[in-house]
C-alpha cells in the first residue's frame, strides 16, 4: 500500500479564522478557447502535459479543490467523440485527431490532487462559417457541415436553434458521448441562451409552439426542456455527476440598475432549472463590483435557488483588462461578502491565468492573498444535502507509535453506512486524547489521504491523534480517537539492530537463523537465512514505508524491531 510522508508541519495562527470556512468550493475555469489558459499554441504532446501539470500544480498549492475545463468550445470538444471534431487550439490543426485523450487526462491529473474536474460544455454556439471549414478534413465533421438543418445564422456566427426537438436531440446524442465515456465529476453549461432578441428563429416557433406561448416564454421553455433532459439522461448515466451552469451574472434585474439579464435579455431562467430539480449547481458570471449591483443581485440568486449549491463566479480579469482596472481588494472583498451570505457555497474565478500569471502584479498580489490568508487552509468541497445526507461510520482501530521522532498513525477501514455509501478520503487531526475540534484548520495534520496509515515528523512526544472518514458524498463521520500503541522509542537503538542507507545491519550474542521483514499490514518482502551472528541485508527492492523486522535466533529467541525507509 502506498505510504503518504509528512515533513513536520509548523502550524501558525490563522489571519482570519472565520475566513477559512471547513466547506468551501474553490472554482476555476480553465479556459482552452483560442488555447487562452491552455495550451497557447503549443502542438507537442509532452509540453502540454507538462504545461497543464505546472497549471494544476500551482493552482493545488493556493488550496484550489474545482477545475472547470472547458471541453468544448464551438461544435470542436475535447474527448474522444465521433460527432464533433477534435479541438483545433490543441491539434494545432483542424484535420487532425488528438494524440492522446486530454479530457482523460485532465481528470486524472485533477484527481491525482484531489481536485473535483467539471466538464465546461457549450451547446449551442457552434462559430463561423471560416471556424467550421477549418475541420473540412477532419474524418470528425463539424456540425455546421453535418446538422446545418439544425443551424440558424446571428451577427455572423452560427447556433443550433434551441426552438427544434431536433437540436435537443443532437445534443443529447453529443453528451451522451462524454458522460459515458469519462470519469467527470460534474458538467457546467456555458453560453446556454438565445444570443439575442433579434434571433431568427420564426419558422420553429410557428412549428413547435402547439400551446400558443409568447415568443419569450416559450424561449425559456426550449432552454428549459432541454435542461430538463439532459439531467434525466446524466443522471441515468452517472447518478453521482453534479450538474451545474454558469448563466449571466444577472438574474432578473434588481432595482436601480440596468444589467443586461439572464431572465429577459437572452431567455436563461436558470432558477427554473434549480427549483425544478434538473440542476445541482449555479455559477453565475456576477462579473460586477458595487456600482453594478453586486451584493443585490447575489441576494437575488440566492431567494430564487432553492437552496441548491450556489458558487459566485469572480472577475479577477477586470484587475488587468485595461477598462475597469480594478483593485485586489475588490475581488477579496468580493470574498468576504460571499462567505458572509449562508445562501452560498463558494467561488469560481475567470479564468486561469488571472489567477497564476505572476508576470502581472496584480495577479500575483491576488495569488499571494489567496495562497497565504484566503485560501490558507484547504476546504473540503460542499455537500449538496438535497441529493440525500449520508454518514460514514468512523475508522476502526485507531492506533499511534512512535518510532525514531515520526508518529505512525494507522486504522482499519470501517464498514460501509446503511446506504453503502463509498468511502473517498480520511483527514487526520491532532487531539487531547479525549475529544478534538473538528472546525479549527489548525488541528489539521492531514487534510485528504486515501491510505490508512500516516507517518507524521515531530519532536513532541506528547502528541494525539483523531482520524474521520468522508463519504463520496463529502460527508464526514465522528472522530476516532488513536490508541497509543505502547512501542517504546528506544526499541530501534539497541547495539544489535541498526538501519542506514538503505541496509540492516544486525549484530547478535546468539546465532541467527532468520531475519524477516514485514509490512505494517503484515506482507512478507524479505526472507533471509543467515548462519552466523550477523546479518546484513539491502532493503534497496523494498517500497517507501514502515516495516518491522522479525530476527529469529537458533536458540528460538526473537527479536522485533521498526524502521522507515
Amino acid at each position: 500500500m502506498k505510504k503518504i510522508f509528512l515533513l513536520a508541519i509548523t502550524l501558525v495562527s490563522l489571519f482570519n479564522i472565520s475566513a477559512q470556512p471547513k466547506y468551501e468550493v474553490r472554482a476555476v475555469w480553465l479556459t482552452t478557447n483560442s488555447g487562452l489558459d491552455w495550451p497557447k499554441g503549443v502542438y507537442d504532446e509532452t509540453t502540454q502535459k507538462e504545461n497543464l501539470c505546472e497549471i494544476l500544480d500551482k493552482l493545488a498549492d493556493a488550496n484550489f479543490n474545482t477545475i472547470i475545463f472547458q471541453a468544448q468550445v464551438k461544435g470542436d470538444v475535447l474527448w474522444e467523440s465521433t460527432m464533433q471534431p477534435a479541438m483545433r487550439a490543441i491539434t494545432g490543426n483542424g484535420s487532425k485527431s488528438m494524440s492522446y485523450d486530454v479530457s482523460e487526462y485532465v481528470i486524472e491529473e485533477c484527481h491525482k490532487r484531489n481536485m473535483e474536474c467539471h466538464a465546461w460544455i457549450v451547446p449551442y454556439r457552434i462559430g463561423t462559417s471560416s471556424d467550421a471549414n477549418k475541420y473540412v478534413s477532419n474524418k470528425v465533421k463539424h456540425p455546421l457541415t453535418t446538422n446545418s438543418e439544425l443551424c440558424v445564422e446571428y451577427n455572423g456566427s452560427y447556433y443550433l436553434d434551441p426552438g427544434l426537438p431536433e437540436t435537443r436531440e443532437y445534443l443529447l446524442d453529443v453528451y451522451r458521448e462524454l458522460i459515458y465515456n469519462y470519469d467527470y465529476d460534474g458538467v457546467n453549461f456555458d453560453y446556454t441562451r438565445y444570443p439575442g432578441s433579434d434571433f431568427d428563429d420564426a419558422d420553429s416557433y410557428a412549428k413547435y409552439n402547439p400551446d400558443g406561448l409568447p415568443k419569450d416564454d416559450w424561449r425559456r421553455q426550449n432552454i428549459n426542456t432541454f435542461i430538463a433532459e439532459f439531467y434525466e439522461m446524466a443522471k441515468s448515466i452517472n447518478p453521482n455527476i453534479k450538474v451545474g451552469a454558469a448563466p449571466i451574472g444577472t438574474y432578473k434585474n434588481v432595482l436601480g440598475y440596468g444589467n443586461m439579464t439572464a431572465y429577459g435579455s437572452v431567455y436563461q431562467d436558470a432558477c427554473q432549472w434549480m427549483q425544478s430539480g434538473n440542476h445541482d449547481l449555479l455559477v453565475p458570471q456576477m462579473y460586477w463590483n458595487e456600482k453594478n449591483g453586486f451584493t443585490p443581485n447575489m441576494s437575488t440568486w440566492v431567494t430564487n435557488c432553492d437552496g441548491r449549491q450556489l458558487v459566485i463566479g469572480l472577475a479577477p480579469y477586470k484587475m488587468v483588462d485595461g477598462s475597469n482596472d480594478w483593485e485586489v481588494s475588490v475581488i477579496t472583498d468580493q470574498i468576504e461578502k460571499i462567505r458572509n451570505n449562508d445562501g452560498t457555497s463558494g467561488v469560481c474565478f475567470f479564468r486561469a491565468d488571472h489567477i497564476i500569471d505572476d508576470s502581472q502584479a496584480k495577479i500575483a498580489d491576488l495569488y499571494d492573498e489567496l495562497q497565504n490568508n484566503y485560501f490558507k487552509y484547504p476546504a473540503h468541497i460542499v455537500p449538496m444535502d438535497y441529493n440525500g445526507v449520508t454518514k460514514p461510520n468512523a475508522p476502526v482501530n485507531v492506533k499511534q507509535e512512535y518510532v525514531n521522532g515520526q508518529y505512525i498513525i494507522s486504522w482499519d477501514v470501517p464498514s460501509l453506512d446503511v446506504d453503502n455509501t463509498p468511502i473517498k478520503y480520511y483527514s487526520v487531526y491532532l487531539s487531547d486524547g479525549e475529544s478534538v475540534d473538528l472546525d479549527d484548520p489548525q488541528q489539521v495534520v492531514a487534510h485528504i489521504t486515501k491510505d490508512n496509515e500516516l507517518v507524521y515528523s515531530s519532536d513532541d512526544l506528547n502528541l494525539r491523534f483523531a482520524v474521520t472518514t468522508f463519504d463520496k458524498n463529502y460527508y464526514e463521520s465522528e472522530p476516532a480517537i488513536s490508541e497509543i500503541s505502547g512501542v517504546d522509542e528506544t526499541l530501534t537503538e539497541e547495539s544489535n539492530f541498526h538501519y542506514s542507507n538503505d541496509m540492516i545491519y544486525i549484530n547478535s550474542s546468539n546465532p541467527i537463523n532468520v531475519v524477516e521483514v514485514y509490512s505494517i499490514l503484515g506482507t512478507c518482502y524479505i526472507y533471509q537465512s543467515i548462519c552466523g551472528n550477523e546479518a546484513t541485508i539491502s532493503c534497496e527492492s523494498l517500497p517507501n514505508g514502515v516495516y518491522i523486522v522479525r530476527t529469529i535466533c537458533d536458540n528460538g529467541a526473537t527479536n522485533v524491531n521498526k524502521f522507515i525507509r
